[in-house]
């Protein structure tokens, strides 16, 4: 029996737009942080096999269908999870499978997650070999007391060491990513992160606020309030101390919380924003071909099963209504620093669905949180770090 994902209902000529993106998910950590909601299981090594297993399975179906089998790959990102978990050999046969049923651009950006205690030198040599050219790195902070506080199991000296390895095997673009907001964190905790990032001088580095999500030990110790964090004010202040850190140190703040220095803009993220097609492989991953939109099985129990019985992992199959791609229009516009482009907008959409927009637009503009440079529109630095609200107040 052939699997039924979902390739009656794709379309079976190129997609448009014919070097798509690609997503890996693997759905593996050595530990659990106590603020992800991700979709991850606990590393055990036979769980593994049967996960790649599967994959093998799932990408042979996916690259029989014309739309993913013809493309040219120009971006491929591997997340998690944590990727670099895996052994020495699971890493082979995963990049193996990756190689054996897709095609890549010769310039393709290939970006592997990590964290900074499951890496050796040997292992940042052997994903260079597979062609990664890009590691982000998942260090958080660069102090004992935030790593602590968010119960990473990485050393501040494990961060700086997993990075150095990097440099020294020949990784030319590195992302650090940086979580501001943690439970105690002070504004001198946060100063200290930075410096560390900034002498490094990676070539992209990733801030992202503590989010508290429910069901997460983060969300239980909240809902008993048994977690101190930082005020709203003091929250805005740390991303805003970021972006004043980072620019001043030469880097181009391109997305909300997205910096890099020129040349370095991760083109991953550039095509999930604009609106390009992509493909998402394994648990909890979601895929995009013109407009049209689905999602695996979030777990990765119910995703082997279904694997192994020959049934669809399709848990979201749905076509965009206009008011679904205007909001993803509005929103994946304004995040990124060139903003929305209006005539694209109105080209799209229509004059009149943007004039509808225009009191909100006039009043966050009064209030400091939007502008309109030429044909853009674009979030003030005050509008950046209420970039929800704002893109609820225009929907």
């Amino acid at each position: 029996m052939v699997l039924s994902f979902l390739s009656a209902h794709l379309p079976t000529c190129p997609p448009a737009h014919p070097m798509p993106a690609l997503y890996l998910h693997i759905p593996f950590c050595a530990h659990a942080c106590p603020y992800c909601d991700f979709s991850f299981e606990l590393l055990k090594g036979g769980q593994v096999k049967r996960y790649l297993d599967a994959l093998d399975i799932e990408m042979a179906q996916r690259a029989k269908e014309t739309i993913w089998g013809s493309a040219l790959f120009t971006t491929v990102f591997i997340g998690g999870g944590t990727p670099t978990a895996l052994s020495r050999d699971q890493l082979d046969k995963l990049f193996s499978l990756l190689h054996n049923h897709f095609r890549m651009a010769p310039a393709v950006e290939m970006t592997v997650e990590a964290n900074p205690e499951t890496l050796t030198r040997s292992k940042l040599t052997l994903l260079r070999s597979f062609g990664v050219n890009r590691l982000s790195l998942g260090v958080q902070a660069f102090t004992s007391v935030s790593l602590a506080r968010l119960g990473r199991h990485h050393t501040m000296n494990q961060g700086l060491r997993a990075f150095e390895w990097a440099r020294q095997v020949g990784f030319e673009n590195i992302n650090i990513d940086l979580m501001f907001g943690a439970p105690d964190q002070t504004m001198v905790d946060w100063d200290e992160t930075l410096s560390r990032t900034i002498d490094l001088a990676p070539d992209h580095v990733s801030t992202y606020g503590l989010t508290i999500e429910p069901g997460t030990p983060f969300g239980h110790q909240a809902e008993i309030d048994a977690l101190d964090l930082p005020d709203e004010d003091l929250h805005i202040d740390m991303y805003n101390r970021a972006l004043d850190r980072l620019i001043s140190a030469g880097y181009q703040h391109y997305e909300v919380s997205n910096l890099a220095r020129p040349g370095a803009v991760c083109q991953h993220n550039l095509a999930y924003w604009n609106g390009a097609d992509y493909l998402g492989l394994g648990p909890s991953a979601h895929s995009h071909i013109e407009g049209h939109r689905f999602a695996n099985v979030r777990d990765l129990k119910p995703y082997l099963e279904r694997i192994e019985t020959r049934a669809s992992i399709v848990d979201l199959d749905e076509t965009l209504s206009v008011d679904e791609r205007m909001h993803e229009f509005i929103l994946l516009g304004l995040r990124q620093a060139t903003g929305m482009d209006v005539q694209a907008f109105q080209h799209q959409f229509g004059h009149e669905a943007f004039q509808a927009r225009r009191p909100s637009i006039d009043t966050l503009t009064e209030s400091g949180f939007l502008e309109q440079n030429g044909t853009h529109l674009r979030l003030t630095r005050r509008g950046l770090a209420v970039v929800d609200s704002v893109c609820e107040r225009l929907m």
